[in-house]
């Protein structure tokens, strides 16, 4: 007698591939998506690193390429690198923001209502940089003299 496959375990089989396909195919999509937002923060994350290292008060409330940024330090004679650079186009905004924290020099248990007599100025520049793709903050950590 040959032995065979019964129409219900092949029927059964099939949903069951159906199933695991499907969960791979779900699984492929969500790694394609999350790949996406890595490669647009990471953009993000270089644009910002060369607004930070080169940032300029008089680009303030104005819209600069990143060629902008870099063309003062920077001799650029790649063509294809200007033209990525001059098509990123952002909206740069800096705006500083004080802070004055008071050292524990001198300080006593005591008196904590008193404030002490040394504080520390602390300058924050917060760099806004906002484009079609991205918008982020930056904080740069400046000490007053």
């Amino acid at each position: 007698m040959h032995r065979a496959f019964t129409i219900v375990e092949v029927l059964i089989s099939v949903v069951i591939l159906a199933l695991v396909g499907t969960a791979l195919l779900k699984n492929a999509g969500m790694n394609l998506d999350f790949l996406k937002k890595i490669s647009s923060k990471e953009e993000a994350i270089d644009v910002m690193t060369i607004v930070a290292s080169h940032h300029n008060p008089d680009f303030n409330h104005l819209q600069k390429s990143l060629y902008d940024f870099l063309a003062k330090e920077y001799l650029l004679d790649d063509n294809d690198l200007q033209k990525i650079l001059r098509d990123t186009k952002i909206k740069y905004r800096e705006s500083p923001i004080k802070i004055s924290l008071p050292t524990l020099e001198g300080f006593d248990e005591e008196d904590q209502e008193e404030q002490p007599q040394n504080p520390i100025n602390i300058q924050l520049v917060k760099l806004s940089a906002v484009s079609k793709v991205f918008g982020d903050y930056l904080y740069i950590l400046e000490l007053n003299e």
